[in-house]
């Protein structure tokens, strides 16, 4: 499966008038904390990065818009773009990643570090955890989450609904009805923790039964 992946500092921004179109610099505009926009930025711009090397496109030809609660929608030259992609940020740096051979796809980024027992016991199943090191935990939080964004379903989920364990992705509840709309996708993860030092990288992507939609 290819996918192609950018890493953003966010301390090394262009000015957004550079790389926004008219629309997303008056989006961008109503985002009022300064991390936010930040955040947002970034993504935009490691996105177009993406685009626009695989298209050979400039970046005001790429346009990212809210669309409703899911996705937003990514448009190249006025048109929908032919592919599928994913956003994230954590702790100063924003990742996109694109496909055009994949049907669905979702990535998170998240910096490893310790956190709290309630957390742990909060957010994962008892089935998922195998170990309880930060490394693993971490990891374990951005396959969740990659999962999530590859179902299109914002926050919006229980978190025991969607269990990997093992890098075997399982889905209960409200995430297995959703999964089952969306064709019954065959679901691959990968984790690394090399995309960038101190932190957990995680992809989802799906394929449907019978080649690419």
């Amino acid at each position: 499966m290819s996918v192609q992946i950018e890493v953003v500092d966010l301390q090394k921004l262009p000015p957004s008038r550079d790389v926004l179109t008219q629309a997303e610099q008056a989006y961008y505009e109503t985002l009022r904390v300064p991390k936010r926009r930040t955040e947002w930025l970034g993504g935009r711009v490691a996105l177009k990065r993406l685009i626009a090397a695989a298209d050979g496109v400039d970046f005001q030809t790429v346009e990212v818009l809210p669309c409703g609660e899911g996705k937003p929608a990514l448009c190249v030259c006025g048109k929908p773009w032919p592919g599928v992609f994913s956003i994230t940020h954590s702790r100063g740096f924003a990742v996109a990643a694109i496909s055009k051979t994949a049907d669905f796809l979702g990535i998170d980024l998240e910096k490893t570090e310790p956190r709290s027992d309630a957390w742990k016991t909060g957010f994962f199943h008892p089935d998922e955890l195998t170990d309880t090191s930060d490394e693993f935990l971490t990891a374990l939080w951005t396959q969740k989450e990659a999962v999530v964004k590859l179902l299109g379903t914002g926050l919006t989920l229980n978190s025991f609904d969607v269990r990997c364990v093992r890098g075997k992705v399982r889905l209960y509840g409200a995430a297995k009805e959703i999964y089952q709309q969306l064709g019954a996708p065959q679901i691959t993860l990968t984790t690394t923790s090399t995309l960038l030092p101190g932190f957990q990288f995680s992809e989802a992507f799906g394929t449907l039964p019978g080649g690419h939609k």
